[in-house]
């Protein structure tokens, strides 16, 4: 990274907070139609582009059925050849860079399209079934004949037990190397859990010897949290959290916060491209969408939205059929919240990092209210949210005296107005709040 390239990164988000907009590309296609979309995530806030694989398909044309690493869908990057693809890549990079985003592409390297010429070139580096054929990958789904599917596309990669192991990872540098290339400074690493955690090591160490800034991602959803402490030490810097499921009450998001608490940072999301959308999973109730934004963006080191978030769209993207024309008119808008949310996180470092979450006693039932720590200690601060669709009122001096703190800081609020010093608070339906108390 050279100098104007750190400042100009430093200057827009100097603590390195992840703020994660997730490009979906199917449903804009031409790279030349991308910029757009940067700059207003880059307005509301947001410091990372996240872009789906853009690889060149197998025949079934799903995004993650990767038929040719060195080589990019022409519907993304319509050049004749692969340097001169490589180089338009690369200048989107760097009018990202201008704006104040870096980019973040998908790391797929657990499976690719059952077409891909490796299963024919390098048939050792698959896993294989008794008969010798190749294994498809697959995963347990209850609506499934006997509860399990096979993805019938895709050729799984035999990463840690490959005969010719040595130059599989070796060749999987070289597309992490040609990322770098380009100018791409991140990874989401795609089911990292399932990557043996030397070769994260190796990669990882070397796009961090060749540049430093480098920051690794583990999709890490569903594997026990003693996988996920093992991708951090391998040296991912985030993984992902599941707090987008949470339902307020439970005890078992508390409890993985707990567990990786100071162990590793994590990214909370309210939907993902692997999810229902928020708006159709809630029939567009604004309300309910802003409070699990502003949870998300608080409750731990960093957050994700999908495009189209702020604008209420409700068609889950799919990976083989989403094209430009399912991109939706706005519903509503929420560039303006959510960028007031952005900036309150980056404002205070209790709401940016993963630290001590506990409940604490809100005086009403129908209320939430979590105390967080940092884990120098040094902050404090708490998060409030009417669990309800009724408006609510709680009583913020006997909060703030049950917290043995000091008068609080109010310091944001979704659908309230907090009030100067402590008092009566009161709730809209689904509202939620968020202040310091030192």
């Amino acid at each position: 990274m050279d100098k104007l390239e750190k400042a100009v990164s430093e200057a827009k988000n100097p603590s390195g907070i992840p703020f994660i907009y997730n490009l979906f590309p199917s449903l804009l296609d031409d790279v030349e139609k991308w910029k757009p979309h940067v700059e207003r995530a880059v307005e509301m806030g947001f410091n990372w582009i996240f872009i789906n694989p853009i690889h060149l398909t197998g025949a079934s044309g799903s995004l993650y059925a990767i038929r040719d690493y060195f080589r990019f869908s022409p519907v993304f990057l319509p050049f004749d050849t692969f340097e001169a693809q490589k180089a338009r890549l690369a200048r989107f990079v760097s009018e990202c860079r201008e704006m104040g985003a870096e980019i973040m592409v998908d790391l797929v390297i657990n499976h690719t399209a059952y077409d891909n010429p490796l299963t024919q070139q390098r048939r050792n580096w698959y896993k294989q079934n008794g008969d010798g054929s190749i294994k498809s990958p697959g995963t347990a789904d209850d609506q499934a004949p006997g509860g399990y599917v096979t993805w019938g596309d895709l050729s799984e990669i035999d990463n840690e037990h490959s005969a010719d192991r040595g130059n599989l990872w070796e060749y999987w540098w070289s597309v992490v190397d040609m990322f770098l290339s380009c100018g791409i400074r991140g990874f989401r690493c795609d089911a990292a859990y399932q990557i043996p955690t030397d070769l994260w090591r190796m990669l990882i160490s070397r796009a961090k010897n060749k540049h430093p800034e480098c920051r690794f991602f583990a999709e890490s959803l569903g594997c026990p949290t003693e996988q996920t402490l093992g991708l951090a030490k391998a040296g991912h810097d985030f993984v992902f959290n599941s707090g987008k499921w949470w339902d307020y009450r439970q005890d078992w998001f508390l409890d993985q916060l707990r567990m990786g608490q100071g162990a590793f940072s994590s990214i909370c999301f309210p939907e993902s491209h692997d999810t229902r959308r928020l708006a159709e999973e809630w029939n567009r109730d604004i309300d309910r969408v802003k409070q699990h934004y502003l949870f998300s963006a608080l409750i731990s080191s960093g957050v994700l939205i999908l495009i189209g978030f702020e604008y209420g769209f409700v068609k889950k993207p799919d990976v083989v059929q989403t094209h430009s024309h399912d991109y939706e008119g706005a519903q509503y808008d929420l560039t303006d919240f959510i960028r007031g949310v952005n900036a309150l996180k980056l404002a205070h470092r209790v709401f940016a990092e993963d630290n001590r979450v506990e409940r604490v006693d809100a005086g009403d039932d129908g209320v939430l209210a979590l105390r967080k720590t940092t884990l120098d200690g040094k902050e404090a601060g708490v998060l409030v949210f009417n669990r309800t669709g009724e408006r609510r009122e709680m009583n913020l001096a006997d909060l703030v005296r049950r917290l043995n703190a000091p008068a609080y800081r109010g310091t944001a609020a979704a659908n309230v107005k907090l009030p100067d010093k402590a008092e009566r608070l009161a709730l809209n339906r689904y509202g939620a709040a968020a202040f310091r108390i030192y």
